[in-house]
Formats: structure tokens, sequence, C-alpha cells
């Protein structure tokens, strides 16, 4: 039995669709493991997509969020060999490593930084050299501090 009922509703969470404009989605296959909201990139493999390992990748867009995989252990992710759905174009609620306004530049990690920077996320600082700049996406909202939501508009096509 229910016994607490929330009284608002989150506002989003990552990997999820932002708003109903024009948008582009396309299906990849999983190189790994990869999680919702994660920046991906074209791996060796044709048709595969992954986090970025190194800098001087091929953005392929954000792994959007979807009802439909199972969680393992809690953790709900695409797991490797599972299709895909990666947005090209349109706007995504991602984490935002750190505290960012609108208008900052946007830059995908590709190497680990501190507790919570890990590859796939993004930022709005190259953190010496550890995230490229993604200059087809720009960041739609504000936030105040790290690991919050922020939306992200992309643009590939």
């Amino acid at each position: 039995m229910q016994t607490t009922v929330r009284e608002s509703m989150l506002p989003a969470f990552e990997g999820l669709v932002a708003d109903q404009r024009p948008h582009d989605i396309i299906t990849r296959r999983a190189a790994a493991n990869l999680k919702f909201g994660y920046g991906v990139v074209q791996t060796a493999a044709i048709g595969d997509v992954n986090v970025p390992a190194a800098t001087g990748f091929v953005f392929e867009g954000v792994t959007l969020h979807t009802h439909n995989v199972e969680p393992v252990a809690g953790v709900r992710q695409y797991y490797e060999k599972d299709p895909v759905p990666v947005l090209r174009k349109g706007v995504i609620w991602v984490l935002a490593e750190v505290a960012i306004s609108v208008g900052d530049p946007v830059y995908l990690r590709h190497t680990a930084g501190g507790a919570g920077q890990v590859p796939g996320r993004f930022r709005n600082t190259a953190d010496t050299a550890k995230a490229d700049q993604i200059t087809q996406a720009r960041w739609l909202s504000e936030t105040t501090g790290t690991d919050q939501l922020a939306m992200l508009e992309i643009n590939l096509v």
C-alpha cells in the first residue's frame, strides 16, 4: 500500500526528450554498457557507439531514456549489443558535471576526472584537456552546482 505521495512531479531525468520541437533519433548498437543521457561517439565497428575514450572523437549524439530496459541490480542502462536510440537533433535532459549558464560552451568528457566525472558526461570547460568541445550543441538552461539536470540542444543533422 502506498503511504506517501509527492506534492510535485520530478521535472525530468537523464535522457528524457525535453520538449516537442522537431527531433531526429537514430538507432545504433551499444559497444559496451551505456547509461541514459550520456554523449556517445562512433567506434571502429560500423554502427556501434560508446562513450568517448580519447580526444578527437566523432560525436553521434545522446542516448535516450527508455522504459523497455529491465533494471539489473537496480541499474537501468543499455547493455552491450543492445539497440540504442540516439538523439542527433533536439533538446534532451542531461546531468551537467559543473554549474553552467545558458550560452556556455558545451564539452563532452573523454577522460575521467574526479568523483562523478566520467566519460560521456557534459560540462562547460575542457577540464585540462579531458573533454572536447561540441560545437553543434548549446545549453538551454542553467545549473547552480555539480550533477544537476540541464537542457541541452543538439543539432547534428
